[in-house]
């Protein structure tokens, strides 16, 4: 016979019955979650998710379970927001609980200073009333228009003579008018360090934060247990923050050194180190470069690739570019360049930029956010901590929301003229143009700069060239590939060549007038 089962006996078995229930249900779905495709234990859906077009998933996922679904990864609740009922009625309507970031050691670590990752706590209502303030349609008109246009001349002038090199010259441009709103100097050539610094922050950050390229320790908190030194990414956090920081800190150090000479100019950088405004919350030097240089990341990057989004999207449609010329040549005619107080006559400009923005969004899944307690929405328990998205792909790609959604047509936005804050912020939802700046208290804080850079080269670039295909040795067009994206943090084109082919001889000569006239003036900001 065997020996009588004692207290520790059964002590042993309840504990082993209790890891066995405990792991079976970790990664499994609450019933009174949203719907979503079924979990296995432990992992969840974690399996599920590729490592490359994850949006095209997400996607996926959303026609089979609808406008809210819900993913489990270990631990954590993922909640997906993908109609415009849904966006507004959580991150609108109930903003003051779904505006918190997520929970993530990596970002936490590797942007500990960047406060657009920040939880929406004293700092970061500090630093987004600076930003909005200075950002502010009323600031951009009246004080940073003439930096925009003059510029704009610039890149004009730069395809001109190097048209081959039209990506350093977008990302130049865009680099530039930034770091003049930003810091007070401007980025000459694609080479100066204006205009490299913030490219090299954001390289820094992309190496440190795509997803896939770290454990997801917060969804499964057993990996904490690894030693460091078997985990590369935690490196790679800690050396992001440091190299991003010392990048910043160099550029506050030349606003300093400027101001020391006696050279005072109109800037965010220039304004903050005069104590002329100040922050609710005191910062630290090094905050406070690392505060700016979030927004010259912010301002620069976003922008450039969707210039050049648009410029691909143009190429492969010539018949977009007719209509658009057509409405330029019956405002500006060949004599001059359009310019800002011509929007309201330029409608199809803005119809441009929408669709490019909602076809190739920069962020695809959006910024997540955390709700920081539990909600209930139509019947569906969101749990304390939730990640939730606004997957701007999903709501782009929603046919019953976008007819067609797969075609490429600015037609679409003909009856929305005005700018994306003017139905982001009405409660009319259904009227909202695109989502590719976020939702609610986290929208997007430069929206306004970002929005009148886009509309400024966009609509020089059609007034002054016709964008065509490569052509081959036999003279063929060579077909642009308007679905070659790299896959990263951001969603931006690969290399492309195209053509600026000038309309016609006098658009050339206004472009070189144009540029002789603004070309002093730029010298002002080196």
């Amino acid at each position: 016979m065997g020996r009588p089962v004692d207290a520790l006996d059964i002590a042993a078995l309840v504990i082993v019955a209790f890891c066995i229930r405990f792991l079976y249900g970790f990664g499994s779905r609450d019933k009174r979650l949203p719907p979503g495709p079924p979990t296995i234990p432990i992992l969840g859906n974690a399996h599920q998710i590729p490592s490359q077009s994850v949006e095209k998933k997400f996607k996926e996922w959303a026609d089979i379970y609808g406008p809210i679904y819900s993913l489990k990864i270990g631990a954590g609740t993922l909640i997906m927001l993908s109609d415009k009922r849904t966006v507004h009625d959580l991150l609108e309507k109930r903003s003051a609980i779904y505006s918190e970031r997520p929970k993530d050691q990596q970002l936490m670590t590797a942007l500990a200073e960047n406060f657009a990752f920040w939880d929406a706590n004293p700092a970061w209502r500090a630093s987004r009333k600076i930003a909005a303030h200075f950002v502010s349609p009323k600031n951009l008109d009246e004080t940073i228009m003439a930096i925009q246009e003059a510029e704009a001349s610039q890149l004009m002038h730069d395809l001109l003579n190097a048209p081959e090199d039209f990506f350093n010259h977008v990302k130049r441009v865009t680099a530039s008018v930034a770091s003049i709103v930003i810091f007070g100097f401007r980025a000459p050539t694609p080479d100066s360090f204006w205009a490299t610094c913030v490219y090299d922050a954001i390289d820094q950050i992309n190496l440190a934060t795509t997803p896939g390229s770290y454990l997801p320790i917060d969804q499964f908190p057993v990996l904490n247990y690894v030693p460091s030194f078997l985990v590369p990414s935690k490196q790679r956090a800690k050396t992001c923050f440091n190299t991003v920081s010392s990048i910043w800190i160099e550029a506050h150090s030349r606003v300093v050194a400027r101001r020391q000479k006696g050279d005072h100019r109109m800037s965010l950088g220039d304004r903050l180190v005069s104590g002329e405004m100040k922050s609710d919350v005191k910062m630290t030097p090094r905050q406070e470069a690392n505060f700016i240089g979030t927004l010259h990341q912010g301002a620069a990057d976003t922008t450039s690739t969707m210039i050049l989004t648009n410029i691909l999207y143009l190429a492969k449609h010539p018949w977009i570019q007719k209509k658009a010329q057509e409405e330029l040549d019956r405002v500006c005619g060949d004599r001059r360049m359009p310019t800002w107080d011509d929007f309201g006559d330029l409608p199809y400009i803005n119809c441009i930029v929408k669709e490019s923005m909602r076809m190739r969004p920069v962020l695809p899944t959006g910024v997540p956010v955390r709700v920081n307690r539990d909600d209930w929405f139509d019947g569906y328990l969101i749990p304390k901590d939730s990640t939730v998205f606004c997957p701007a792909y999903n709501i782009h790609m929603n046919a019953d929301l976008y007819p067609d959604p797969e075609t490429y047509n600015p037609d679409r936005y003909l009856d929305r003229p005005l700018l994306a804050m003017s139905y982001a912020g009405s409660p009319d939802y259904n009227n909202r143009d695109h989502y590719s700046y976020g939702a609610g208290r986290r929208i997007c804080v430069g929206i306004h700069l970002a929005e009148r850079t886009q509309w400024r080269l966009t609509a020089r670039l059609l007034w002054a060239y016709s964008i065509k295909p490569e052509i081959d040795a036999k003279g063929n067009e060579i077909e642009v590939n308007t679905d070659a994206y790299e896959v990263g943090l951001l969603c931006s084109p690969m290399p492309f060549k195209v053509r600026f082919v000038p309309r016609s001889e006098k658009h050339v000569e206004v472009i070189k007038t144009d540029f002789q006239d603004v070309e002093e003036y730029l010298k002002t900001w080196e």
